[in-house]
Parts: structure tokens; C-alpha cells; sequence
């Protein structure tokens, strides 16, 4: 999280626990006078907008701006806002100002998913199933993987809370540790899973696709695609193989063009 999200939060965090303070001294007459819509990270991300927040709060048919603030119920309006999965926190309180704040953070993807059944979805660091509902697509790592996604049972769940997401599990990890190191986050675009969890990763450099197979020793198998990119591929030539398979222990298997 950033420095400037960080005190954004607090301000916010400090805000709310001073909301009845502030309502304490507001006369029983006083109404609301507009709606504040802040979402820390819209700069970097787009899963929810300004008017979705706002589309929300009028489809739960409570009148905001001109009711007394005494009478707004801030724990329905704040329920509405968290149903979007997208969010990683969604907060409703008043302020002084005698306005109506709505406080979002979106959840951060680390990557796409298109499933060969059920749509394509994100993935978020905690590991938590965000279901696109715009045309919003961040550049991140994307896994083709044969599977069936039920979008209305699995939608702001946790991949790790069912054995049916076993595979998922297993290349979010996978992802992971290549998001973090720095070579192959800039070497991988792609990712593919079979039904019985074999991986197939697209290079962005070459004309090839890497067979990595399960995902046991991925550390291990990487490590050894590592040292065959460094050693043999400069002088064989980038373009040389169809498929490079580390699959198999102590062994690197290629197959021509």
C-alpha cells in the first residue's frame, strides 16, 4: 500500500470514530447535504467507479441528500457497499461538513483467469475470486485453465476455501512467485492448466512454450529453465525450439521446428 493510501485510510479510520462526536453537536433539524465518494486507488485501478458507488446507494431507495442525519441508516448503506466483491473495504459515515462519505479501496489483482467454462475472472492477493462486470482488464499475468467456474457461488470467495479451487491454489502460487522475481515477471505473459494441474507457460521472448508440468518443484524447474535460457539458448537461437520441457528431473527436453 502506498504512503499517500496509508494516511487516507487513517483519515478515514479517525474519521468514523469520530462520527457520533460530530453528529453530537449537529441540531436534530440538520440534513444532508451531498455525498463525498473517495476511492483511494482509482488512479491505478477500475473495477468500481464513482457511479457505481452512487448507482448503489440509490437502488437501496434511502433518501441521502436532504434527510436528517439523525435518520439516515449508515449500517444499510454501508452493507450495499461492501457487496462489491471488487472492494477490499467500503465504509459509510457522516462528517461535520454534513455530508454523506463513502470510502473505498479496491482490491488489488495479481491475475486473470479465463476459465474454459464460466468466463474469465481475477484473482486478488489474498486470493480472492473477483468476477469482471466492466470492460476494466489491468495488465497482469493471464491463466488459461480447464475448469468450470460457477460465477454466482464462487464470486468473492476464497480459492482457498474449497477443494474444487485446488488448482487455482496451486497456480496462484505459481504466479506468485513469479510476480516477485524480476526475471521472469518480465519473461512470462502467459500461463495454461489442464484439468489434471500440468502448466504450460508462453514466453515473451522466443517462439516457444514451456512445458513445466506439475507444479511441485516449480522453484526447481524454473531454476533449471534459468540456467538453459542463459547457457543454450544464446547459441542455439531463440527461435530454434517448439517446446522446452523441464518437466522431468535433472533434464531439459526440446523439441525442434
Amino acid at each position: 500500500m502506498s504512503l499517500l493510501m496509508k494516511i487516507v485510510t487513517v483519515i478515514t479510520g479517525v474519521a468514523l470514530l469520530l462520527t457520533p462526536l460530530f453528529i453530537s453537536h449537529i441540531t436534530a433539524d440538520a440534513v444532508c447535504e451531498g455525498v463525498v465518494i473517495t476511492i483511494a486507488d482509482s488512479s491505478k485501478h477500475r473495477f468500481v467507479t464513482e457511479d457505481d458507488i452512487m448507482n448503489a446507494l440509490k437502488a437501496t431507495g434511502i433518501r441521502v441528500t436532504g434527510q436528517k442525519l439523525n435518520e439516515i441508516p449508515l449500517d444499510k448503506l454501508e452493507k450495499r457497499i461492501s457487496a462489491f466483491t471488487e472492494l477490499k473495504v467500503g465504509e459509510v459515515y457522516l462528517s461535520e461538513d454534513r455530508k454523506l462519505h463513502v470510502y473505498c479501496n479496491q482490491r488489488e489483482p495479481v491475475m486473470r483467469v479465463v476459465a474454459s467454462y464460466g468466463g474469465d475472472f481475477f484473482i486478488d492477493r489474498e486470493g480472492v475470486i473477483m468476477r469482471r462486470h466492466n470492460l476494466y482488464t489491468p495488465n497482469l499475468h493471464i491463466l488459461e485453465i480447464d475448469m468450470v467456474f460457477n460465477a454466482e457461488k464462487m464470486n468473492g470467495a476464497s480459492i482457498y476455501d474449497s477443494e474444487k479451487t485446488e488448482n487455482l491454489v496451486r497456480a496462484f502460487e505459481l504466479v506468485n512467485y513469479i510476480r516477485d522475481h524480476s526475471f521472469w515477471n518480465e519473461m512470462i505473459d502467459q500461463l495454461s492448466m489442464t484439468r489434471d494441474g500440468r502448466v504450460s507457460l508462453v514466453p515473451h521472448v522466443g517462439n516457444h512454450t514451456v512445458r513445466l508440468g506439475r507444479t511441485d518443484d516449480y522453484e526447481e524447474k524454473l531454476h533449471k529453465l534459468l540456467v538453459f535460457y542463459r547457457q543454450a539458448m544464446p547459441v542455439a537461437g531463440w527461435d530454434r525450439y517448439r517446446v522446452v520441457n523441464v518437466e522431468y528431473k535433472g533434464q531439459v527436453v526440446c523439441q525442434r521446428r
